[in-house]
């Protein structure tokens, strides 16, 4: 690509563009742990090679006479970089790095740093990548590049990938879709209209003025629950015993959790949103370049969890069985190809008011699982990573983001939140939520802002 060249938003882009000004969205974190040392000056030639191959990585969300693109940045030296400290306090640099905040107008789509313990241990990778060009998918492909990027220029300083010219089209899934299926798509989204505007439980703004007036003002706080083999080997086998997958298990301890935690108005349902990752239904070679593929839906149990983790699991079972039978898990997706026809500026004004308006609702929880990844994936110069953990952007109170992702056979949720919304009791749900999960208690800790 030329300095001057440009690449067309996506509908999803766009969208995420206009949370991301509503500190909604931002960037998605990764936190990979090593058990040596990592070269700094080879990994930030990484970078630079990573932003070469992936165009969107270098260019900047614009908006010029009402039409948004991508422009390529000029400044490709300021970001593409993997500074290294050298830290005292590495839990604390760590989470003072995560609480960079991500700048809509001019943030780079791309970070990288290396922590490394003054006082001996292994080098910590930390990597975050705008959600407004790519989803937590897309990241996790993004730090399996930037890896074998490092251990290619170990063998070759010149070593270079070619620029992925793979489109980034947002409906890429839904093309794979006949016509038939489309057409039942949207009719299952129209028979789930009714339900969608039931009473739910969850926190809210006091009101739309003080929650844009909290962004500026937010603080936030990055909490992880890790899980070793042997509890995630409990957690497994559960699963298999009762004919459900981890995610159900995922899903049913934390709406035990969340009852617990929001516990009023008792009458309203509980609800959570699902992100859900949509490649599945793209053939392997039309897989795009780094980008925004994600669906979702929200899982709704009803008011009541029931009295053992059993009948809780039952009734997530009851939901999920009923969308996997939509296509990916997810809904909505003929609205948004409506969405996509509509003017930018009307668009980013529709989006801008219905979730300003929700946000002063009872505002369900986001749990997004990041599956299966190999640890072996992520390995630099053979040397495989030993823990994992993935964070959103911290956005104001009431809303908080929380993720699992599995590492071989570990296990890690990362959740991050506005510390307005009270330590104490976000302590108290992690508490809970490790209550209600199979097998025996854990170490769980905090990072430190």
């Amino acid at each position: 690509m030329t300095a001057t060249a440009t690449l067309p938003a996506e509908l999803q882009d766009e969208v995420m563009h206009v949370l991301s000004e509503l500190a909604l969205a931002g960037y998605i974190q990764l936190v990979i742990d090593y058990p040596g040392k990592l070269d700094e000056r080879r990994m930030g030639t990484a970078m630079q090679r990573l932003v070469e191959a992936e165009p969107i990585l270098g260019c900047r969300f614009v908006v010029e006479d009402g039409h948004p693109f991508w422009r390529r940045r000029d400044d490709p030296e300021q970001f593409a970089v993997c500074p290294l400290t050298v830290s005292d306090h590495v839990e604390a640099d760590t989470a003072a790095w995560l609480s960079e905040r991500f700048d809509p107008r001019d943030a780079p789509n791309i970070r990288a740093a290396l922590i490394r313990p003054a006082h001996g241990g292994g080098d910590r990778l930390l990597l975050k990548l705008s959600h407004v060009a790519a989803d937590g998918a897309a990241t996790l492909d993004a730090a399996a590049i930037l890896v074998n990027l490092y251990n290619q220029l170990g063998q070759d300083p010149e070593y270079r990938l070619a620029a992925n010219a793979a489109g980034r089209d947002s409906f890429l899934w839904l093309r794979t879709l006949k016509r038939r299926e489309r057409w039942a798509l949207l009719w299952r989204d129209l028979r789930g209209i009714p339900r969608a505007f039931g009473k739910a439980r969850g926190l809210r703004a006091a009101s739309e003025e003080s929650f844009l007036a909290d962004i500026a003002t937010v603080e936030p706080v990055y909490r992880t629950l890790r899980f070793d083999e042997q509890r995630f080997a409990a957690i497994k086998q559960c699963s298999q015993d009762l004919g459900a997958s981890l995610n159900d298990i995922y899903l049913a301890a934390f709406f035990r959790a969340f009852d617990e935690f929001c516990p009023s108005p008792a009458d309203a349902g509980l609800a959570i949103a699902v992100p859900s990752n949509l490649r599945g239904y793209i053939l392997p070679k039309h897989r795009p370049a780094l980008c925004n593929q994600t669906g979702g839906f929200t899982a709704r149990i009803g008011a009541d969890v029931g009295k053992r983790f059993e009948d809780t699991l039952n009734k997530v079972l009851e939901e999920t069985k009923r969308y996997k039978k939509r296509f990916g898990t997810t809904e909505g997706q003929m609205l948004f190809l409506w969405l996509a026809r509509m003017p930018y500026l009307r668009k980013k004004n529709l989006i801008r008011q219905q979730y300003l308006r929700a946000l002063t609702q009872p505002t369900p929880p986001a749990l997004t699982n990041l599956g299966y990844v190999n640890a072996r994936r992520y390995a630099c110069d053979g040397e495989a990573p030993t823990d994992i953990a993935c964070f959103g952007e911290a956005a104001p109170a009431p809303v908080f983001f929380s993720s699992v992702i599995q590492m071989d056979n570990r296990l890690c949720f990362g959740v991050c939140y506005d510390r307005r919304l009270g330590a104490a009791r976000m302590e108290a749900f992690m508490k809970r939520l490790d209550r209600h999960l199979p097998g025996a208690s854990l170490c769980h800790e905090a990072l430190p802002s």
